[in-house]
């Protein structure tokens, strides 16, 4: 029976202990073999230690489908918090659903699209890893958008030919896609993309070693920064990829001065202050739980305009306020868009 549900909720729960550096893979939805989910929101409902009134931190926690993990989505324990009645932290969408049409009355451009995919008896499910010893049960939603029935599909998307062509700067890539449970994956935001690929890049950075006092620190691994998903600093000369900028959220350090988009050559680079008395880059959440039982709609804050670095040497970068941040001590949260523009 056709079915187009514009949500649809997958919950997956984690109870008892979970140790240090060890990842959990939770049982995943199995899709029928007609249906095509997009997840456009990821909420996590993190581990809290009552005693000390703080969240527990997992490194990461990501979509995964069959065996493949989302690569450009790796957040924390409080990057994408889930909305509560008690509490208003603002939830994070990941996407605009192709599956959404009938709704929004239009389908999205390739930069809203970034919904992760899945159709066709594809299993999807999430994988955390602990940062510390938890022994908090916590859980992670997903919540998305389905339909069952090849015809349904392409009702309700109203075509049988997506157009996920886009411009960057002075360069056009030209894309066109044929609406099918079998391509569904093959849409912006899909694993199954060929190049031009468009994927939502959510990931955190921190600072993997002391600032020097009164200098632009970059996040570049493995010198600067703790992993390879971390970096944030980049020369994209030959334009292999690109990233746009949508929101940043900051956890700052007593010692933090300011974040800038810094671009070699640009002049007259905005700064934008992240001291604790004033954040223009506020976190969803902290990792104080009593704090955030005080936020409404506190972060991340969306850029007016979102940032793009294509065709540049650049990335995003933080300054002390003369009195070094010690390693670890900022932590940057990015929601955007990554572009594979060639294999």
């Amino acid at each position: 029976m056709p079915v187009w549900d514009p949500e649809f909720v997958l919950e997956f729960k984690h109870t008892g202990t979970q140790g240090r550096d060890t990842d959990w893979i939770a049982p995943p939805y199995e899709l029928a073999p007609d249906e095509a989910v997009e997840v456009y929101r990821i909420e996590v409902y993190p581990p809290v230690d009552a005693t000390t009134k703080t969240v527990k931190k997992l490194r990461q926690v990501t979509i995964r489908v069959d065996d493949k993990d989302y690569e450009t989505i790796v957040i924390n324990s409080v990057m994408m918090p889930g909305e509560r009645p008690d509490r208003m932290p603002i939830a994070i969408d990941l996407g605009v659903p192709y599956l959404w049409r009938p709704i929004t009355g239009r389908l999205p451009t390739p930069f809203e699209g970034t919904c992760p995919k899945a159709a066709r008896s594809k299993r999807i499910t999430v994988k955390t890893i602990a940062e510390e010893d938890i022994a908090q049960d916590y859980r992670v939603v997903l919540k998305c958008a389905r339909v069952k029935g090849e015809g349904k599909l392409v009702e309700v998307l109203g075509t049988s030919m997506i157009d996920a062509s886009f411009s960057l700067d002075a360069d056009s890539y030209h894309k066109t896609i044929t609406v099918s449970m079998d391509n569904f994956n093959a849409l912006p935001g899909g694993l199954n993309q060929t190049v031009p690929r468009v994927m939502p890049w959510i990931v955190y950075a921190r600072n993997a070693k002391a600032t020097t006092p009164n200098q632009w620190y970059e996040f570049k691994y493995p010198d600067s920064a703790e992993r390879s998903w971390m970096t944030l600093s980049w020369n994209l000369y030959e334009k292999a990829e690109a990233y746009i900028v949508k929101a940043i959220g900051v956890i700052p350090h007593a010692n933090a001065k300011a974040l800038r988009f810094n671009v070699v050559g640009r002049e007259l680079i905005p700064e934008f202050p992240i001291r604790t008395d004033l954040n223009f880059f506020p976190p969803a959440l902290t990792y104080s739980d009593e704090a955030n039982a005080t936020l409404f709609r506190h972060g991340p804050k969306f850029l007016a305009k979102p940032y793009l670095f294509h065709g540049v040497k650049g990335g995003i970068e933080v300054i002390d306020n003369g009195t070094s941040i010690p390693a670890g001590g900022v932590e940057l949260h990015v929601y955007g868009v990554k572009l594979e523009l060639r294999a």
